[in-house]
C-alpha cells in the first residue's frame, strides 16, 4: 500500500468529484468497474469547494494497493478512519470536507480521496498534505506502520524508476516522451550491466555514439538532451543522471527493491513512535488553528454543508467593518514605528523678524541720536552677528559627520540659510559704519 498526492487543487469542485464518479479514465477508457462511493457526500464536497475564494480549493490523492494486496470491505473503513484521525487528529466531520471513492477498474483496488481546503466552522484555511520535508516524511511514516499492520511488504524506493509528469501520462503528446525516455533509460541500464558505462562522461559517450542522442546541458541531477529529429531539449532527471552517480549501486539498490522486506518489531516500535509525533504535533496546530476561541476572529459566513445546494461559487460578503479595523492596526503600527528626531540635528535659527527688529532700532537710534557714534550701542547687533556665525559653523560639522544623504541635505540647505542672513548683517553693520565714520570694521563673511 502507498499513499499518492495529486498535483491538483485549483479548479472548481466538480472537476475531480467527476473524476472519481466519471464511467471513463484519464485516457478516456471506459472502466470495467463502476466507481463506489465509500463515505462522503459527492454534491455537498462539490458546494463546499466552489464556496472557497482562495487559490488552492482541494487536496486530492489515492491510496493505492497492489495487485497481490485484497484488503477487506471492514478493513478499507478501518484504512480510512485512521487516516482522518491520522492527518486530521481532533476534528470530526463537523470541521472538515472529505469524500472516498473506491477504484477497481485497473486491476488492484484504490481508494481515491478528495479533501475541501477549509476547516468548516472558522472558514480557515485547512490543509491536510502542507508543504514541506516533514509533511512527507509524516505521510510515509503512515504507509509504513499501516503495511505493516495489514500485513503487506514495506514500500522501497527503486532508484531507478523514472518519475513522469501528468503531462507524460494524460496527454498523447507527454506519451510520446514517456516513451522515449524509457528506450534511454533501458538502454542506458543494459550498458552498465556489460560494464560499457563507468561514469556520467561513459553515459552522454553512450547516448551520442550509440542512440544518437545529443546531451546539450549537464546538471547537478539532471542531463538535458536532445533526440535525432527534435527541436527542442527534453530533461532527464532521476539518480541515474546525477553527477555523483554510482551506477552499480543503483542496480543493486533497484533489484533490492523489489523484494519482500518487512519491519522488524523494533524498526516497528520505532516507527510508531514517529508516527505519533507526528500526529501529536498536527494535533497541537489543529487545537491552536480551529478549536481555539479567538478574540477577533474574522464575522464570515460559516459554510453548512447540509444546507448547501448550489454548484455555482458564491461571491465573498462585503464587510464594511474589515477595512475600519485593517485600518486602526496599520495607524497603531505605524505609531510604534516611528523614531524620535534626534535632538542634535535641529539646528536652532535666529528669528529674521527679532534679528531686523534689533537692527532697525540699533539704526534708528544712529540716524536720530545726537550724540557721537562711538556712543551707540552696537552690542546687539554683534550678538546676533555671533550667535548666527556659531549656529552655522555648527551646522557645517553636523553635515561633515552624518552619514544619512537626507539629513546631509537639510543640513546644507541650512547653512546657505545662515550665510545669506550673514550677508546681511554685516551689510547693515558696514552701513552704520559709513554713516557715522566709525573706524571699527567686521571681516567679510566666509
Amino acid at each position: 500500500m502507498i499513499v499518492r498526492i495529486f498535483k491538483s487543487g485549483v479548479s472548481n469542485g466538480e472537476s475531480p468529484v467527476k473524476y472519481l464518479l466519471g464511467n471513463t479514465d484519464h485516457t478516456g477508457n471506459q472502466r470495467a468497474v463502476k466507481p463506489e462511493v465509500l463515505e462522503g457526500n459527492p454534491q455537498t464536497t462539490i458546494d463546499v469547494i466552489n464556496s472557497i475564494q482562495r487559490k488552492y480549493k482541494y487536496i486530492s490523492g489515492c491510496i493505492s494497493f497492489r495487485d497481490s494486496e485484497k484488503p477487506t470491505r471492514s478493513q478499507l473503513y478501518e484504512i480510512i478512519d485512521d487516516f482522518k484521525k491520522t492527518f486530521c487528529p481532533k476534528l470530526n466531520g463537523d470541521n472538515f470536507n472529505s469524500l472516498f471513492v473506491l477504484h477497481q477498474d485497473k486491476g488492484n483496488i484504490e481508494v481515491h480521496f478528495v479533501f475541501a481546503n477549509q476547516e468548516l466552522k472558522s472558514n480557515r484555511r485547512f490543509n491536510i498534505h502542507p508543504p514541506g520535508k516533514q509533511n512527507i516524511q509524516f505521510f510515509e511514516s503512515f504507509v509504513k506502520v499501516t503495511n505493516q499492520k495489514l500485513g503487506y511488504a514495506q514500500v522501497i524506493p527503486d532508484p531507478l524508476k523514472i518519475a513522469f509528469t501528468d503531462f507524460e501520462r494524460k496527454t498523447p503528446e507527454g506519451r510520446k516522451d514517456k516513451s522515449n525516455k524509457r528506450w534511454i533509460q533501458q538502454s542506458i541500464i543494459k550498458a552498465i550491466q556489460k560494464g560499457d558505462i563507468k561514469n556520467r562522461d561513459d553515459l552522454c559517450k553512450h547516448l551520442d555514439e550509440n542512440l544518437g542522442v545529443t546531451v546539450t546541458r549537464q546538471g547537478k541531477d539532471y542531463l538535458s538532451v536532445k533526440l535525432p529529429g527534435a527541436l527542442k531539449a527534453k530533461r532527464l532527471r532521476g539518480a541515474l543522471y546525477s553527477e555523483d552517480a554510482s551506477y552499480q549501486e543503483l542496480i543493486k539498490q533497484s533489484i533490492a527493491s523489489k523484494q519482500p522486506y518487512y519491519l522488524s518489531p523494533s524498526e516497528f516500535k520505532a516507527e510508531q513512535i514517529k508516527l505519533n509525533d507526528y500526529i501529536q504535533a498536527r494535533e497541537q496546530f489543529n487545537i491552536k488553528a480551529y478549536l481555539t476561541p479567538r478574540p477577533m476572529r474574522r464575522f464570515a459566513k460559516q459554510i453548512n454543508p447540509t444546507l448547501t445546494t448550489t454548484t455555482r461559487r458564491m461571491k465573498m460578503a462585503k464587510k464594511d467593518y474589515l477595512p475600519i479595523i485593517k485600518r486602526i492596526i496599520r495607524e497603531a503600527l505605524m505609531a510604534t514605528r516611528i523614531k524620535p528626531t534626534p535632538k542634535n540635528l535641529v539646528i536652532a535659527m535666529p528669528d529674521m523678524k527679532t534679528t531686523m527688529s534689533n537692527v532697525a532700532s540699533i539704526r534708528s537710534k544712529a540716524l536720530g541720536v545726537t550724540k557721537s557714534p562711538e556712543t551707540l550701542d552696537l552690542d546687539a547687533l554683534k550678538m546676533t552677528i555671533a550667535e548666527v556665525e556659531t549656529n552655522m559653523h555648527k551646522a557645517i560639522g553636523e553635515m561633515s559627520n552624518t552619514k544619512n544623504p537626507i539629513e546631509a541635505a537639510k543640513l546644507q540647505q541650512r547653512v546657505i540659510q545662515l550665510k545669506i542672513q550673514l550677508e546681511k548683517l554685516y551689510a547693515e553693520m558696514r552701513a552704520i559704519q559709513i554713516k557715522f565714520g566709525l573706524s571699527v570694521s567686521f571681516p567679510k563673511p566666509k
